[in-house]
């Protein structure tokens, strides 16, 4: 009986006890991944939310006429820019154009910049 008693003691209820321990790790780390998951989904759901108010808004002030206007605003000196630009690259004639053509090319530049300024105001 004692034997019985000394066997269960040092080795039964010791292995129980790891395999008990063993089997609850599993089982927490089990848990654990499943509210990682779900932990996932919920914030891609706030996130997914957020992005469609986000993007909602941004087309409510979009389509305001102020905002309108200055979208059409940086276009015309976004070209106004560009004309400038190609005013200065040609001024000096570098493709050797005949004088008149080169001339006309230039007025017809500058025009085209006065008209633009003119829209603007």
């Amino acid at each position: 009986m004692f034997e019985i008693i000394s066997f269960l003691k040092d080795w039964i209820i010791p292995l129980g006890a790891t395999g008990m321990s063993i089997w609850f790790a599993a089982s927490a780390k089990k848990d654990s991944e499943r509210a990682q998951e779900v932990l996932k989904e919920i914030k891609e759901e706030i996130q997914g939310s957020q992005r469609k108010m986000i993007e909602s808004a941004i087309g409510i002030l979009d389509s305001i006429p102020q905002v309108i206007d200055g979208k059409i605003e940086l276009a015309k000196l976004g070209v106004i820019q560009e004309a400038s630009k190609t005013i200065r690259e040609n001024a000096m004639n570098p493709n050797k154009l005949p004088q008149a053509e080169h001339d006309r090319s230039m007025i017809a530049l500058a025009a085209h910049i006065s008209t633009l300024l003119e829209k603007r105001v």
